[in-house]
């Protein structure tokens, strides 16, 4: 007999999105969403590369009663919202998450090659042309420029918000979800950044979170590449 309970009562659509939510990332590891993550960088493929933050995000929602009937401001949850299918996407909306990583588990199994990591640290290494003062949208000015990657600054801004999430683009001031999970009013940027938390704090000074990298992607930050 299956232990699932149907929620009820005046939380019961956060109640299921959540549950749900964590059915399905418990049947994935953190290697599936590196793995995705780092197969998009070669070929573009952004329905793989949204899971990394989308799968982080779900991971680290704590459990909780919603803070209100129609949203929450802790998980980021509304009600009623008319998602459109964009399987691309990084958002820290738990609708969006269980929408992309219910996906990826639909989509055929790929594997990374050593190029695509190579691309991940040329991407990271553009962080150290920055001033220290500098923050996420000049970090996605100048991956953009460098043509390192196949995308537009639109899928960059994505790139960096799951970067930003899983914890590699965050620093001791805004930690990623996974070392303290701040609801919607502490993920509010303090400049007019379109850029998610924690990224839309993060300036170049920080650096790269090497202790979550190593988590994320299984192997210790290799460094700037000479």
């Amino acid at each position: 007999m299956s232990s699932k309970i149907t929620p009820i009562g005046p939380h019961a659509e956060h109640e299921a999105i959540l549950q749900t939510l964590r059915s399905v990332w418990k049947q994935m590891t953190p290697e599936m969403a590196a793995n995705a993550f780092l197969y998009s960088l070669s070929t573009r493929a952004l329905e793989y590369r949204a899971v990394l933050g989308s799968y982080w995000y779900a991971v680290a929602i704590p459990d909780h009663a919603p803070t209100d009937t129609w949203c929450c401001a802790i998980c980021n949850w509304h009600r009623d919202w008319d998602l459109k299918p964009d399987y691309g996407l990084v958002d820290t909306n738990p609708r969006q998450c269980l929408l992309v990583l219910e996906h990826f588990l639909t989509l055929p199994s790929v594997q990374h090659t050593e190029n695509d990591e190579l691309l991940l640290q040329k991407v990271l290494q553009c962080v150290y042309a920055l001033a220290p003062n500098q923050r996420g949208r000049a970090l996605q000015k100048v991956i953009t420029r460098s043509k390192i990657l196949k995308s537009n600054a639109y899928e960059i801004d994505d790139l960096l918000n799951a970067l930003g999430i899983c914890g590699v683009l965050s620093s001791p001031r805004a930690p990623c979800y996974a070392d303290r999970f701040c609801n919607i009013y502490v993920r509010n940027p303090e400049t007019d950044s379109e850029l998610l938390y924690p990224v839309n704090w993060w300036r170049a000074r920080d650096g790269i979170n090497r202790e979550r990298y190593k988590i994320v992607f299984g192997k210790p930050y290799p460094g700037p590449i000479m």
